[in-house]
């Protein structure tokens, strides 16, 4: 009897690696673009983790002056922080109007704040989505209806439950029509709305 529990303990130990590496093979099958894709999130993460640059950067106060006036709703405002590991870019909002933006970050979850701290970054950039005042409507109520939702840094696009900042302005979007991840990848990295084409730079600047 105690030699059948030891083996019995011994295959438990075996059975969790066995079930990960089979959860990996099954992603990798199912998802074999993005690993064709060498633009990818995760490649870039992997690139910045070999320069040493792990998470979201230095964060410290820059005192950007960066100009606000003109902000729409549904515009897209970036943020960078140097070292950053997504690339050029760390946080991302999008503006509900009246100096207020919905962001997910941290303990907070997806919650509304003043603009005004983006003047942290060493570096920002303001964009505008190329779609109708009543499509960028349409994706100001969707995050406006998540305040409160869960964050998590790694959250899958996939899913209505976790949220970080870049996947629900991806969300709300992608829920009207417009996709600002053609390429179908795992995560929404805030370089991805910078170089998309369903926008245009309203100003940025860096520290």
């Amino acid at each position: 009897m105690k030699r059948f529990l030891g083996n019995g303990k011994n295959f438990n130990l075996l059975i969790f690696p066995f079930l990960a590496l089979a959860f990996f093979i099954l992603i990798a099958l199912s998802n074999q673009h993005v690993f064709r894709n060498d633009k990818a999130v995760m490649y870039t993460y992997i690139k910045s983790a070999r320069q040493g640059r792990i998470g979201y950067g230095f964060n410290s106060y820059y005192g950007n002056d960066i100009s606000f006036a003109g902000l729409e709703p549904g515009d897209l405002i970036l943020g960078a922080y140097p070292g950053c590991a997504y690339g050029r870019f760390s946080h991302a909002g999008i503006y509900l109007g009246k100096g207020k933006i919905m962001e997910s970050y941290g303990d907070l979850g997806v919650n509304v704040q003043s603009i005004s701290h983006y003047r942290e970054y060493s570096e920002v950039c303001l964009l505008r989505v190329k779609a109708d005042p009543a499509v960028k409507k349409r994706a100001v109520d969707y995050v406006s209806k998540r305040q409160g939702a869960m964050f998590y840094p790694l959250a899958f696009k996939n899913g209505e439950r976790y949220w970080n900042c870049t996947k629900i302005m991806w969300k709300a979007y992608f829920e009207q029509g417009l996709d600002f991840d053609p390429e179908n990848d795992f995560w929404v990295a805030p370089d991805l709305f910078y170089k998309s084409h369903l926008v245009e730079v309203i100003r940025e600047k860096r520290v």
